[in-house]
């Protein structure tokens, strides 16, 4: 049997129903009411839409409607969102979008926002170096960017050194380079500012300290090297090349006029060790064969019809004269000629003799790199 309930009664159950449930007269309003009633058993994403499909605009704002906010439909495993919920698509959960995880949106995973990455090249923050490969080299980066490698001025000699005193003085026999100079030329075409005077040079092949020789930087455009030597009596050119090889060097040649007269310039200057016009009474010349002449002829390597030669085949030169009738032929290939120069330093006279030519009790030596 059907019990009936009476209206009034059932006018006064609806009451209280709306009083209990906050009745609306929109529908919508209501239908969103009982969607936030089935949250906690729904679909997790806190939009109370339980049927709701991954392209659901209801929820989180992200277009999943998974209300996770990382764009990710499925099981937020980071494909394609990333799962981490920050909603920026790195997966280091910061928010900042450079997936370093630190929060300060410069990638360095630093914390501190500067930005300075060691091996990016850049020195920046905290660095001492960054050459991009940091691996410890000569002249370049430790793997911290926090110490140079070996290099020059670190006070050792490392990769291409063969010196490293900690100063520039390029005068002192080692380069701020690095480097021993050979000749006065390798000081100058280190720096061709520098000026005449006393430098110090190891010649290459010579294997002992380097010593004080002078350095014309100006004449032929500069780096002449000129070493004063007395060699304790008076020696024939075989034993004045011995002396001067000995040290890496040659006997001295007179490449041109000017660098004939800057020789006999510093022979003659008592501020430049001894003075004495004998430095200059031997040279490096000599004939091609036995017998050679350049009778009244100019003596340099610009005439050809002069049997006479330099020590090293290279340019060299006495005067362009026609009226000195020497050498005429009696001599050796191994003998010097005695040089007398006139106080302006042109040649006043020189003869050949046969035998081991003529000996001088001073001589002069050179590297003989400097060509006019």
């Amino acid at each position: 049997m059907t019990n009936k309930i009476p209206l009034s009664s059932a006018l006064a159950l609806g009451l209280s129903a709306c009083l209990t449930l906050a009745c609306s007269d929109d529908p919508q309003a209501d239908g969103a009411t009982a969607a936030e009633t089935e949250t906690e058993t729904g679909d997790g994403d806190g939009d109370g839409d339980t049927n709701e499909t991954s392209d659901s605009n209801t929820g989180d704002g992200d277009g999943d409607g998974d209300g996770d906010g990382d764009g990710d439909p499925g099981d937020g495993d980071g494909d394609p969102g990333d799962g981490d919920g920050d909603g920026d698509g790195d997966g280091d959960g910061d928010g900042d979008g450079d997936g370093d995880g630190d929060g300060d949106g410069d990638g360095d995973g630093d914390g501190d926002g500067d930005g300075d990455v060691c091996g990016d090249g850049m020195v920046t923050g905290d660095e001492v170096c960054d050459d991009g490969i940091n691996d410890g080299s000569y002249d370049g980066c430790t793997n911290d960017c926090l110490a140079l490698g070996p290099n020059c001025g670190d006070g050792e000699i490392n990769g291409p050194e063969t010196c490293d005193d900690l100063n520039d003085d390029s005068a002192d026999g080692c380069l701020a380079s690095c480097i021993i100079p050979n000749s006065c030329l390798d000081i100058y075409n280190y720096d061709d500012q520098l000026v005449d005077g006393t430098y110090m040079i190891a010649p290459d092949g010579y294997d002992g300290d380097a010593f004080d020789v002078h350095c014309d930087m100006v004449t032929d455009g500069g780096g002449y090297t000129f070493l004063k030597v007395d060699p304790g009596g008076p020696v024939f050119a075989v034993a004045a090349e011995a002396h001067c090889a000995g040290l890496g060097m040659q006997l001295w040649i007179p490449r041109s006029e000017q660098h004939l007269l800057s020789g006999w310039s510093i022979s003659n200057d008592g501020m430049i060790g001894e003075a004495n016009a004998n430095f200059m009474r031997i040279l490096g010349i000599y004939p091609n064969q036995q017998g050679a002449t350049c009778s009244q002829q100019p003596m340099n390597s610009n005439n050809q019809n002069c049997g006479w030669s330099a020590s090293d085949g290279e340019a060299w030169w006495v005067h362009e004269r026609d009226d000195i009738t020497e050498p005429n032929g009696d001599n050796s290939v191994t003998g010097s000629m005695y040089y007398a120069f006139n106080q302006d330093g042109t040649i006043q006279w020189h003869n050949d003799i046969s035998g081991d030519g003529y000996n001088s009790d001073r001589i002069m030596c050179d590297v003989g790199d400097k060509l006019p």
